[in-house]
């Protein structure tokens, strides 16, 4: 799979690796400006004296020189091109798993960005000198020719430099790969413990938890300082080592250039020639062992994207969209687990739902409710059993439609970086402000957004923190109203509301029967079942009791308890209770 991403985009970016490959062979051809200039100065302009010859030579290498910063703009530019074009290819595939994971696969150790830093670490590698040292290490048998051809001792003498150089690049490729791994993988987790410490920051603060949860998260900074610099130790000495090295180097081809001279096989300007030569040769080892962190990141970085790209590919659009729901939903067999589990919190649920019905789903904790309609509303794929709607699975419709015409207000309202007016309108960008103010209308907080400072234009931070819990569970509901939905799920939408909050909620869920809707409640209040035309009760992630309101109710009150109430065989109802299809009320 590696092989064939990589393909897939050579052949994309073929013109832009073309371009560089091409400036890459001037510039190292041009590189032999400089040896040669050397060697012409030492054997020919000093010889003769010709100062003409000389400023001839001189101006000569400066129309070398400039052509060769062309060039390199060139190639750096094209490889900046390609990877952007390879960031840009790449950004919505990886930000679709990355958010696709943590609801397919349960929540992660780390703080779920690994894919996101993966995607930096290619493009970082890609945009800077790394793939300039790999594109010009083929080179450095060139230049070990050419020394050859100068003496076979100095080709030989660089050859063993050049030998030694890639040892310390294979050793420095072993040691950086699994300190590389282990380095991602503490830097997630500790990203997480700090993103959950600051959630939990007020109540730490109220309840004096503040230092204890340092301490805490303390070891997460200990073993990333241990890891980054095991990392940083590796590359600097091995770094070091190569340049010490290459250094000598040099002066070793020095010494052995003077020999030849002296043994009269060479002449002078050999000298310095070989000099520069075997400094350029050994260039492009010592630059790839300065990038090789780089490297084995996005070579890792690489692999973890093709694989989170193929496991988590956002579905085709249809050719053949669906229209607007409005017949009925239907739960035939249902069974659900948490992403990532194998234990069942919804068994066997079965449930027929009809335009104009509102269901209220009331039971003990842990009962299932919540993972019942995050399943309902896609969130979570069922394990077993189907949900159709108007007759269709929901994955026949493209889930940012399919989207549009559900409503939801999950049991905390997160409002997002922007106006209250953006929020409300789901930040779609065509939305109109007359279908923004209905629905706040609709949620009974058109009077309470044009009380805040800037009306619908406030700005509000992520997270909506300059709000109240009730004000921000009201944002939730009129967000969730906007554009008329034809499902509304409601998620205790009323822990943190007062009276009228109620009575717009009520209102609301009254607004949406009545337009032909369906509403789905989860709710522990007594008083907000009135809107309802159905009530469901929940226990061990069955349905124990469905049916009409009034007869739920009514058989709830005379069995007292309604936690003494056992739920049926496979999701039926318990004795005396509804059958699963409701009556439109």
């Amino acid at each position: 799979m590696d092989r064939q991403f990589l393909n897939l985009f050579v052949r994309r970016y073929r013109g832009g690796l073309v371009l560089v490959a091409v400036a890459s062979i001037l510039l190292n051809v041009l590189v032999f400006a400089g040896s040669a200039y050397m060697m012409l100065v030492y054997d020919s302009v000093l010889p003769s004296r010709s100062i003409p010859t000389l400023i001839g030579l001189f101006l000569m290498l400066v129309l070398v020189y400039a052509f060769q910063s062309v060039f390199e703009a060139i190639r750096s530019e094209a490889l900046l091109g390609v990877a952007n074009g390879v960031h840009d290819d790449l950004f919505e595939a990886v930000h679709y798993a990355t958010v696709t994971r943590p609801l397919r696969n349960g929540a992660e150790k780390g703080d779920g960005l690994q894919f996101t830093r993966d995607l930096d670490s290619i493009h970082t590698f890609l945009a800077g000198q790394g793939p300039i040292a790999l594109i010009d290490l083929p080179w450095v048998i060139m230049f070990l020719i050419v020394l050859a051809s100068l003496h076979w001792w100095l080709g030989l003498t660089a050859l063993f430099g050049v030998l030694v150089m890639a040892s310390l690049a294979l050793v420095s490729n072993r040691r950086t790969q699994s300190g590389s791994r282990e380095l991602a993988n503490i830097t997630g987790r500790r990203s997480a413990a700090a993103l959950a410490e600051i959630r939990f920051a007020e109540s730490a603060l109220a309840m004096g938890m503040q230092e204890r949860l340092v301490a805490r998260t303390s070891g997460w900074e200990t073993s990333f300082i241990e890891a980054q610099s095991y990392l940083s130790r590796t590359v600097a000495r091995l770094g070091g080592a190569s340049r010490m090295f290459r250094m000598l180097l040099q002066s070793l081809i020095l010494s052995v250039g003077a020999l030849l001279v002296i043994d009269g096989k060479a002449s002078g300007g050999v000298i310095l020639a070989s000099s520069v030569l075997s400094g350029r040769a050994l260039a492009p080892v010592d630059q790839a062992i300065a990038n090789w962190r780089g490297l084995v990141a996005a070579r890792a970085g690489w692999s973890r994207v093709v694989q989170a790209v193929s496991a988590y590919r956002k579905p085709p659009a249809r050719e053949v969209q669906l229209s607007r729901p409005s017949g009925e939903l239907l739960l035939r067999d249902l069974w659900v687990a948490p992403p990532g589990t194998q234990r069942f919190t919804v068994s066997g649920v079965s449930l027929q739902l009809t335009p104009g019905q509102a269901l209220a789903i009331i039971g003990p904790s842990a009962a299932g409710k919540t993972s019942l309609v995050r399943a309902i509303l896609g969130i979570w794929r069922p394990n077993r059993g189907e949900i159709r709607l108007d007759g269709a699975t929901l994955d026949q419709w493209d889930a940012a439609t399919l989207g549009s015409y559900f409503g939801y207000v999950p049991q905390t309202v997160d409002l997002m970086d922007g106006t209250i007016g953006q929020n409300i309108a789901r930040f779609d960008e065509n939305a109109t402000s007359e279908a923004v103010v209905a629905a706040a209308k609709a949620a009974g907080v058109h009077e309470l957004v044009l009380s805040l400072p800037d009306g619908y234009e406030t700005q509000v931070s992520a997270g909506g923190v300059e709000l109240s819990a009730g004000q921000r569970q009201r944002m939730g509901l009129a967000r969730a109203l906007y554009g008329d939905p034809f499902l509304l799920v409601l998620d205790e939408a009323n822990s943190n509301l007062d009276a009228a909050g109620d009575a717009a909620l009520a209102h609301a869920v009254i607004g949406v029967r009545q337009r032909g809707g369906i509403v789905i409640m989860i709710t522990h209040r007594p008083a907000t079942l009135g809107p309802a035309t159905h009530v469901a009760l929940m226990q061990g992630g069955r349905i124990a009791d469905y049916g009409e309101r009034d007869a739920v109710l009514a058989r709830l009150q005379q069995g007292g308890d309604p936690s003494r109430i056992q739920p049926g065989t496979n999701g039926a109802a318990a004795p005396g209770a509804a059958t699963a299809k409701g009556a439109t009320a």
